[in-house]
């Protein structure tokens, strides 16, 4: 019991220092020589864990994913579509500002590496964090809070490419920044970009509270 546990603790570690080394220099740099001097052990140590590069990155994707969905689903605590995907955009920049959390910038940067069963993975699991966050501009739409011409697809993306930038700008300052401003200055330009009145966006809050 205890050598599993010393297994999993270790594997995690693995994992973390991959996404430092994908953040701060590249998936170039995501050598097992590299990952064995970060840590301070062999290669041969490294090894006893996984069996290649590739085993290495598809556990790091699966961590990635468990991280980015707990994210979206403690988010959701609201009947209001349109307040869940505020809670969603300030819950991640809280998390990349508290834990130095990189997830978009590693999938980026592991979507570089050649393997077709990583790429294969990367996509579907940006693919499955779309469809959440399209699910809730289709229930805005159905709503009546946004138009019937904003493509719900499109909207997702955009959503997905402003947490991506954001927090690629700020991991190379060392997330020197406050979330909850950088928040109120996202949100106020994705509701602009996909129609959302900023009176209407309030007067559908308080009927959603009163019920």
């Amino acid at each position: 019991m205890q050598n599993r546990k010393s297994t999993a603790i270790r594997r995690q570690q693995i994992v973390d220092i991959i996404r430092s080394i994908i953040s701060s220099k590249g998936i170039e740099h995501v050598t097992i020589s590299e990952i064995a001097k970060k840590i301070g052990t062999t290669k041969g140590a490294i090894y006893r864990h996984f069996k290649s590069k590739r085993d290495i990155l598809s556990l790091l994707i699966d961590n990635i994913e468990e991280t980015l969905m707990e994210a979206v689903d403690n988010a959701l605590v609201e009947k209001d579509p349109i307040q869940n995907l505020k809670n969603i955009l300030l819950a991640q920049l809280t998390l990349a500002k508290n834990r130095r959390e990189t997830s978009f910038v590693v999938i980026m940067g592991a979507l570089q590496f050649g393997d077709p069963f990583i790429r294969k993975k990367i996509l579907k699991l940006i693919q499955k964090y779309l469809k959440r966050i399209e699910k809730l501009i289709l229930n805005a739409i159905e709503l009546g809070l946004l138009k019937k011409d904003v493509t719900p697809k499109m909207s997702a993306i955009v959503f997905m490419g402003l947490i991506q930038s954001t927090i690629t700008v700020w991991s190379y300052k060392n997330f020197n920044f406050v979330p909850e401003k950088v928040h109120s200055q996202l949100w106020d330009i994705y509701r602009k970009g996909i129609g959302i009145k900023q009176a209407q966006e309030t007067t559908h809050q308080e009927k959603t509270k009163r019920k």
